[in-house]
């Protein structure tokens, strides 16, 4: 059973992260740190915060701004979500696959904070997906792909989601062509060779050390590296979508496997191969073992090919022409007032003295030296006539309705 405890708790504890930063200090890079002080300052004064005011009785509220951190189990959950929803409204209205590529554990240490690889994973996985659907009909698919850095023990282990559409548009742009059959078999041999030579070009100061591990995985893995693949996505694509990028934007570890932390180590649960199982490590080395995790801040995780880049807008336009209208896939998109209300049972933005709602009066923001600064009513207001500015809150409230109010982009 868990503990209750999450890894932010951990790190707060025992002044836990103070004592891990000083201890590792010449192994943190800016991102982790980063990260880790956002996501440890979440719905604090520290990340910023608004004020609102009762037009009735006059109560000033304040509501501190969540992190936005990559190591955040709350911000990425919504994080998540709103991906997950926003990607599904712009699928194409065909069949999905989604398909998983691996590499040999022999080759994960490469891997470990090295960008330019994790990027040629992706890049190689994308180019294989293509070779695999164009086999038979040349088509221009649609592909999203999602790296996945490691595995619920918290270890190394680099591989590739893959969401794409079954089948594509034509080389004349003429018509989307179903393609309901690949051969896995193909993919599984054409990875691996395509992966291990890419390898080989992209790191030649290595090959003392490289060539033997290709020399391995060719040797032993005759029948390629392994994938896992569904026929097409059932149910919901929006759930797919968010289950494979709920560790972009999360740490690799839920509140719920965390079962036991002592003031010394911490013990969690994980799945493999279908059966569960419990591990115990010092705290500074789960600490670690979570952090390492974090991508850089200019490194995407996720990446479109094909129908679904950017740069094929065109296709994708047309490709949309030529299929059934598009359906929504869940819920509205995400609104943190509404969320908080359904989870809490209470509006954010009701007075907590009479109940009346809330109106926004100022907002206060770090800018990106971590200076504070506070954008008031009046800075954000518009009218065709000068108004003098108020210093009195219940003065400035009244006045409101009698403005047109443009609310500041930063808080969206």
């Amino acid at each position: 059973m868990a503990c209750g405890l999450s890894f932010e708790d951990i790190l707060k504890k025992d002044n836990n992260w103070l004592l891990f930063k000083n201890l590792y200090k010449d192994e943190l890079s800016e991102d982790v740190i980063r990260e880790t002080e956002k996501m440890l300052n979440c719905r604090t004064p520290g990340c910023g915060f608004a004020k609102y005011i009762c037009p009735h009785c006059g109560n000033i509220k304040t509501i501190s701004f969540s992190c936005k951190s990559k190591l955040c189990s709350c911000c990425g959950k919504k994080h998540t979500d709103i991906w997950s929803q926003t990607v599904s409204e712009k699928l194409l209205n065909c069949d999905h696959r989604h398909i998983v590529l691996t590499v040999s554990d022999k080759l994960w240490p490469f891997f470990i904070n090295n960008p330019p690889l994790q990027k040629l994973l992706l890049d190689t996985a994308a180019k294989v997906i293509k070779k695999a659907f164009s086999r038979t009909e040349n088509v221009t698919t649609g592909i999203i792909l999602v790296l996945h850095p490691f595995g619920d023990d918290l270890k190394a282990n680099f591989h590739v989601h893959a969401v794409v559409t079954c089948g594509g548009l034509s080389k004349d742009n003429s018509k989307f062509l179903n393609v309901s059959y690949i051969d896995y078999n193909f993919i599984r041999k054409v990875w691996q060779y395509e992966i291990l030579t890419a390898l080989k070009k992209a790191i030649p100061q290595d090959k003392r050390i490289l060539n033997p591990v290709i020399d391995w995985c060719f040797k032993y893995k005759t029948n390629g590296f392994v994938i896992f693949a569904d026929r097409v996505i059932k149910g919901s694509k929006k759930a797919a979508l968010g289950y494979i990028a709920r560790y972009t934007r999360h740490p690799p570890i839920s509140k719920r496997r965390i079962l036991d932390y002592n003031g010394d180590s911490v013990t969690f649960s994980y799945e493999s191969y279908g059966k569960e199982h419990t591990k115990t490590m010092p705290k500074f080395e789960f600490i670690k073992a979570v952090l390492w995790h974090t991508s850089s801040k200019q490194f995407k995780t996720i990446r479109r090919f094909g129908l679904y880049s950017r740069r094929s807008s065109a296709k994708y336009e047309r490709a949309k022409s030529l299929l059934a209208p598009h359906v929504p896939d869940g819920a509205a998109g995400f609104n943190w007032r509404r969320n908080l209300a359904l989870f809490t049972g209470r509006d954010p933005l009701a007075c907590d003295k009479c109940g009346e709602e809330l109106t926004l009066f100022s907002v206060t923001y770090p800018d990106k030296s971590g200076v504070f600064k506070t954008i008031e009513k009046d800075d954000w207001y518009y009218e065709e006539a000068p108004v003098k500015r108020f210093e009195n809150l219940r003065a400035a409230d009244e006045e409101a309705p009698r403005r047109q109010i443009c609310m500041p982009t930063m808080l969206c």
